[in-house]
């Protein structure tokens, strides 16, 4: 990601990114303009340029931080006197929250947008993700180490999990909106289970 940076001018970043995550989100990534991004962060289109270089860069620097919350959503922590159905709907639902978020789910729809059109934009932000997604793979360990799983190989049994939550909680979603929680509920408790009947002691 191509960032400059200015001595003591975080504020003004971060009022970049917030102004550029609206642009974005409401406009789109081709229709959004700095000019645009720099009336709503109320700095001059230098400034915007002196904190990145491009609009590329910017929009890379967008998703980046939205990548991150989502993996921030992901961290939950072994917990050996936890029921395993509950430490593993909290995996689940970490893959569901960013897109019960009404504006996060605008960003992802444009972000996905740009990835099928330009995926040179945003491939290597989405690869530092998935490589920052450690730890189910450390937790399933854990849940071996302990008796309460076989897993013979952690990182296939959690592409695994997050294959299935993705494809019940995920995708569905993101396509047609959020579901009802009932029904949300229903879905992470069958994919928990549902890998459970496969790797649990």
């Amino acid at each position: 990601m191509d960032i400059q940076r200015e001595p003591g001018s975080s504020s003004k970043r971060e009022a970049i990114l917030d102004a550029a995550t609206t642009a974005f989100r409401d406009e789109g990534y081709d229709r959004a303009s700095m000019d645009r991004i720099a009336d709503l962060a109320g700095v001059s289109k230098r400034t915007v340029y002196n904190h990145f270089r491009s609009k590329e860069a910017l929009f890379q620097a967008v998703v980046q931080t939205l990548l991150d919350r989502a993996v921030a959503l992901k961290q939950v922590e072994w917990e050996p006197d936890r029921p395993l159905e509950d430490q593993l709907a909290d995996f689940a639902r970490a893959k569901t929250l960013i897109v019960e978020d009404g504006a996060s789910l605008s960003l992802l729809r444009v972000v996905f947008g740009v990835f099928v059109k330009q995926p040179e934009l945003v491939q290597d932000v989405l690869s530092r993700a998935t490589e920052k997604e450690s730890t189910l793979p450390g937790w399933l360990r854990k849940a071996q180490g302990a008796g309460r799983l076989s897993v013979e190989d952690p990182n296939l049994a959690a592409d695994l999990f997050w294959a299935m939550a993705s494809g019940a909680l995920f995708w569905p979603q993101l396509l047609e909106g959020p579901m009802e929680a009932d029904r949300r509920e229903l879905l992470l408790r069958e994919v928990v289970q549902t890998f459970l009947a496969r790797y649990r002691v």
